[in-house]
């Protein structure tokens, strides 16, 4: 038992590279994660009011089971089992005024807070780049590649997996 104690590598033994960042590029970290959890939660909430409403739609209309909508927002549809494939039905339930504006309002908001989700991640992303460009560098060989602002770069090892951050965002090591 000692001997396999004594043969398995020490995790601690192994020094980890630090950015330390500035008070302004902190103040950024901070911001911009917040950013993130906020877009995901939104978007979350958006997801989730689609989801009720499509449900709540459908407990209504049990008889058709897998409704579907209508891109502009008209229609509720199901398509039919048909005996022949190449001659398709379709049943349809049109909305109300009403039906139609909470679908097209859930629908805007769904695709918004995606997009500012995405967007907020691109962020994110872009700002750990940015920081490990100028506190470490690139690389001309080993690494991650990745884009930032518009330019194909190298990040190094073990840059590359992304960064951890302390609670005050004053230090940053490598997520590998």
């Amino acid at each position: 038992m000692v001997c396999l104690l004594l043969s398995l590598p020490c995790v601690a033994q192994e020094l980890a590279p630090v950015i330390r960042l500035s008070t302004d590029e902190a103040t950024k970290a901070k911001h911009l994660a917040q950013d993130v959890v906020d877009a995901k939660e939104r978007s979350a909430k958006g997801k989730l009011a689609w989801e009720q409403f499509h449900k709540t739609y459908q407990a209504a209309h049990a008889d058709l089971p897998v409704l579907r909508f209508s891109e502009d927002f008209r229609l509720a549809f199901y398509i039919l089992k048909s005996s022949t494939f190449e001659v398709g039905q379709v049943a349809t339930i049109e909305l109300t005024a009403d039906e139609r504006k909470k679908l097209e309002a859930l629908h805007q908001e769904m695709t918004v807070s995606e997009q500012s989700q995405k967007q907020a991640e691109k962020n994110w992303r872009e700002f750990q780049y940015q920081l490990v460009v100028d506190h470490v560098g690139t690389s001309s060989t080993a690494g991650a590649i990745v884009m930032l602002a518009g330019k194909q770069i190298i990040i190094p090892n073990p840059w590359g997996a992304g960064l951890a951050f302390t609670s005050d965002f004053r230090l940053a090591f490598p997520r590998s």
